[in-house]
């Protein structure tokens, strides 16, 4: 990163001019910019700076930056020097460092009055019982709840049955197969009344507890939550759901700059836009190549899609002060415009085999992965060699502990029987809607296909040793954590996906995780890379 102010590269002054005049050297004014900003290339420092610029060149205007974090909005806010709550202690009075959601709970404020917020999963679950009536058991109406949460999140505008498929196989809302028949006959329910007296189905209507029936109702559940009125509660996926699907877009701002635009859902970028006025200006800045959540429903080319549709012109931040020359040669062979600031160090990249890793790794360093499996078995024998150690992802033990209790195993030995059995039944399951679906649907159940294979690879690596399914559930609490991520003393275990927005000095990655075969692998290959600061070591599996 630049030493001071005086230190700004070409590329950095290149923005300032822009934020501060409207013009880009060469072009002329240009009302809309893109700032493809590479990894550790001083992103931050850079948006910041020029948003500063812009406020003292037109201390009339209202600006917005925007990001789909709270950590990320509070650094924003500290560095502009709007830290402070108390808005007479602000530096810059113009500027507004705001998440998304708090952008949309004030939109939402200015249709609705006393609107008050809802804590945990009330709102979804009310709005999935509403949808679902007295007919859906428990099971069914809390699927519903939760994919009417992720398609307010991530598909606001849907209306139609199969809008919401691919979501519902990528957040597992689709309901187990013994709700596809009727609970009481084992018949293929086909709108089947059973008046059993004496029995907790008693005159149960069975009419299609399947995929479908959970989209239709989540699809109710969301047309609900669009016509909330005054008083009502509301939560936070309601803050980005309300503005885009009402039209509730207060254009109020002269200038709105969206930061890691590469990370937010169309939800999100619908909503930056929306708030900012017709003949304002949008920059929009994000880093392309470091979009791996697609799987999340971020926007994976938001950043060439909105070049277009905002007419804006671009500009680059590519070289980083962050990674060694040797790392950035090795970033290079993905990412050929990523660049080394003739400041940085040398740094190293290195070789090694799995059954150095883990002699090698120490205090401070990442251990990454693109997928988690192969995560839990190395922490372990760190633990055992007495290296302290954590794997990032408390929510990703949450989901190991609920399917070990789900699979209800009194041992190890019927708990492996259980984890393969579970396995095998969901991939059928899987590759069978991947045979007929297409597009995102199709891609959904390929990506939820790999993502089962690696639950029950994870499930088998932690019974090594256990005397009992208790201990494991014991193994799960202390090894999975989102508590001192690259903290001083520990050594982290995390998927690239994870480690993303992190950094470190040394960093193993699991070489023979990563793939090659489309432009998100390779994506999720740069990411890895280029956590590293000094030393990059990929580590091969042991050659016999």
């Amino acid at each position: 990163m630049p030493n001071n102010q005086h230190s700004w590269s070409e590329q950095q002054e290149a923005i300032f001019v822009w934020f501060a005049t409207g013009i880009i050297v060469g072009i002329g004014i240009v009302q809309n910019l893109i700032v493809r900003a590479r990894a550790g290339c001083a992103k931050t420092t850079s948006i910041i700076e020029g948003v500063k610029r812009s406020a003292a060149a037109h201390p009339l205007i209202k600006i917005l930056i925007c990001s789909f974090s709270k950590d990320i909005t509070a650094e924003l806010a500290e560095k502009i020097g709007n830290g402070s709550k108390d808005a007479a202690e602000h530096a810059y009075p113009n500027i507004d460092a705001k998440t998304l959601h708090a952008v949309g709970f004030a939109c939402v404020r200015r249709f609705r009055d006393n609107i008050r917020i809802a804590s945990g999963s009330t709102r979804a679950d009310n709005l999935a019982k509403a949808a679902c009536g007295t007919v859906a058991p428990d099971t069914i109406w809390k699927l519903v709840s939760k994919l009417c949460t992720k398609g307010r999140e991530i598909a606001p505008h849907a209306t139609q049955v199969g809008e919401l498929s691919a979501i519902a196989i990528e957040f597992e809302c689709e309901p187990e197969e013994a709700w596809h028949n009727c609970k009481v006959c084992g018949l293929k329910r086909t709108n089947i009344v059973h008046v059993e007296p004496g029995t907790e189905y008693s005159y149960h209507e069975f009419n299609g507890f399947d995929t479908q029936y959970v989209e239709a109702m989540a699809l109710k559940a969301m047309e609900i939550a669009a016509n909330v009125q005054s008083g009502d509660e509301i939560d936070f996926s309601d803050m980005l759901f309300l503005p885009v699907r009402n039209g509730w877009m207060t254009p109020i701002y002269d200038e709105v700059v969206v930061d890691e635009a590469q990370d937010m859902t169309n939800t999100q970028l619908e909503l930056a836009r929306g708030v900012c006025k017709p003949n304002g200006r949008i920059c929009i800045v994000g880093d392309d190549r470091q979009a791996i959540y697609k799987f999340r429903g971020a926007d994976s080319g938001a950043l060439d899609r909105l070049k277009t549709e905002l007419n804006a012109h671009e500009l680059g931040l590519k070289m980083t002060y962050r990674c060694g020359t040797a790392i950035v040669a090795e970033a290079q062979t993905i990412v050929p415009d990523f660049q080394a600031a003739s400041t940085n160090k040398t740094g190293v990249v290195e070789h090694i085999d799995m059954n150095a890793l883990v002699g090698a790794a120490g205090p401070g360093d990442f251990i990454l992965s693109r997928v988690n499996a192969p995560l839990v078995s190395i922490a372990m024998k760190l633990l055992r060699s007495g290296k302290r150690t954590r794997v990032a992802g408390r929510d990703i033990g949450s989901g190991l502990r609920s399917l070990v209790r789900k699979l209800k195993a009194r041992s190890i030995p019927e708990l492996l029987s259980k984890i393969s059995a579970w396995e095998q039944r969901e991939l059928v399951r899987l590759s069978a809607v991947a045979k007929t679906a297409t597009n995102g649907r199709k891609e959904a159940s390929k990506a939820k296909i790999e993502a089962i294979q690696d639950q029950a690879e994870m499930l088998i690596s932690l019974t090594d040793g256990a005397k009992n399914v208790t201990e494991i559930e014991e193994r799960i609490d202390a090894l999975f954590t989102d508590d001192g991520l690259g903290a001083a003393g520990m050594i982290t275990c995390s998927s690239v996906h994870r480690a993303k927005g992190k950094e470190t000095s040394r960093v193993f990655v699991l070489a023979d995780t990563l793939r090659n075969n489309n432009i998100e692998e390779q994506n999720i290959a740069y990411v890895a890379v280029t956590r590293a600061k000094d030393t990059l070591v990929y580590v091969y599996d042991d050659k016999e």
